[in-house]
């Protein structure tokens, strides 16, 4: 799941790619006479999906009984290299996975097929999670199809809850509550967070920017604009500023690398976590769970950050229909219910119901996602690290909610253009 880890992109000129259209499906008795292969580049992750992949295949078989698949496993660390020099070469993979903030590169720069004609092919494709399908998109079309994704939730400590009478909050209003008896029973420790919030945790104050209605940037007519200065923004900044302040001893120009760490040792009540964080806190044994993050609106989720993976075509694959096939096949609903079931967050809001068990509220929580702009440059604007030097600001009182915003506002309008 590319958005969980760091991203390396290297800079590729692709202006002179042309996407490619798919315009029509190929007959039944044209596809049982098509011989040949196609490869698939796909990440690890696939192995621990049960039998979603072979599955995949042997559905694609049935039309395509000519057509071999060969799927090659890639790494996080090189996959983008590796396609940048297969796109110069103009030989790539045939499918490919992407983390999804990596495709708008990509798709922006004419390297991915354009599957737009074949999205109502595709099991779900109306009820694809929205930001997968966000990021899948670029200029009203569709270039990379929603594979499968994984949300942040509260991460909380039951006994903590249990011992302080407190019960699963449904507001903002109520989770501040919470936080502020948490810190009022425990705070007496120096070190000890009600919700441990780092200064620079931009994906957590942003859900507290889009849960208030406001957002990073807007296009109109091509030209962007930042527009963490409006109100709606403001006023999700300020609530990130409360928690930040009076339920948080995090390190105010700090980011949220390894906050499990921080979690296990025991210090910390409530956490904005990754679902696989729950993996790593062997200190707290049973005593956690999570529960979305809560809306200001009362009975709401607020916009969770949406990490995960999409599947493309690279516009330099010499089998593009059938590749488009494949990735329906991978895509189905019957591979989305083993994928679900192997604990992964399918790709739609259908399937949402089928995670289980404490995993079941970062399920819920991916119901309502936000994605940073769809614009060609949003990777300078996350290397200039504007969203956590603006945030650090708020956070360590070195300038006001309102000035900080305006000039990352700013800083992002010129970025961006």
């Amino acid at each position: 799941m590319r958005s969980l880890r760091k991203k390396s992109l290297i800079a590729l000129s692709l202006t002179a790619l042309v996407g490619m259209t798919f315009t029509a499906a190929i007959p039944a008795a044209q596809a049982a006479n098509e011989k040949g292969s196609i490869t698939v580049w796909l990440m690890p992750d696939a192995k621990d999906f049960g039998t979603a992949l072979a599955d995949a295949t042997i559905a694609f078989n049935k039309k395509y009984p000519n057509m071999k698949v060969n799927v090659e496993f890639q790494t996080w660390g090189d996959h983008l290299k590796k396609l940048d020099a297969g796109l110069v070469a103009k030989k790539t993979a045939d499918v490919m996975e992407f983390g999804n903030t990596e495709v708008l590169k990509y798709s922006s720069s004419g390297a991915l097929a354009d599957l737009s004609s074949y999205k109502s092919t595709f099991d779900y494709s109306n009820d694809w999670l929205k930001a997968l399908t966000d990021a899948g998109s670029f200029d009203g079309k569709l270039y990379a199809v929603p594979y499968y994704a994984g949300a942040r939730a509260i991460m909380y400590r039951t006994d903590l809850f249990a011992a302080q009478k407190i019960s699963v909050p449904k507001s903002y209003d109520e989770f501040l509550a919470a936080g502020k008896k948490l810190m009022a029973a425990y705070g007496s420790d120096a070190t000890f967070s009600a919700v441990y919030l780092p200064g620079k945790y931009w994906y957590a104050a942003m859900s507290f920017v889009y849960d208030a209605g406001g957002s990073i940037a807007t296009s109109t007519g091509g030209k962007w604009t930042g527009t963490l200065d409006s109100a709606a923004s403001i006023a999700g900044l300020n609530r990130f500023k409360e928690v930040s302040d009076t339920l948080s001893k995090a390190d105010k120009a700090g980011t949220e690398s390894a906050q499990w760490d921080v979690f296990n040792g025991g210090k910390v009540a409530m956490s904005y976590s990754n679902g696989w964080e729950s993996c790593c806190i062997p200190k707290i044994g049973a005593n956690w769970a999570f529960f979305p993050m809560p809306s200001v609106n009362k009975g709401s989720y607020a916009p969770a950050f949406l990490g995960g993976s999409n599947l493309a075509v690279p516009v330099y694959s010499k089998n593009a229909k059938i590749s488009a096939y494949w990735i329906r096949s991978f895509t189905s609903a019957a591979q989305m219910r083993t994928i679900a079931g192997s604990g992964a967050i399918p790709n739609n809001t259908k399937m949402l119901n089928m995670i289980k068990g404490k995993a079941a509220p970062v399920a819920a929580a991916a119901k309502n996602s936000w994605f940073v702009p769809a614009a060609t440059k949003w990777v300078d604007v996350e290397n200039a690290n504007v969203l956590q030097t603006m945030l650090s600001d708020i956070a360590t009182g070195k300038k006001t909610v309102a000035a900080a915003a305006a000039d990352a506002s700013a800083q992002i309008t010129k970025i961006l253009n």
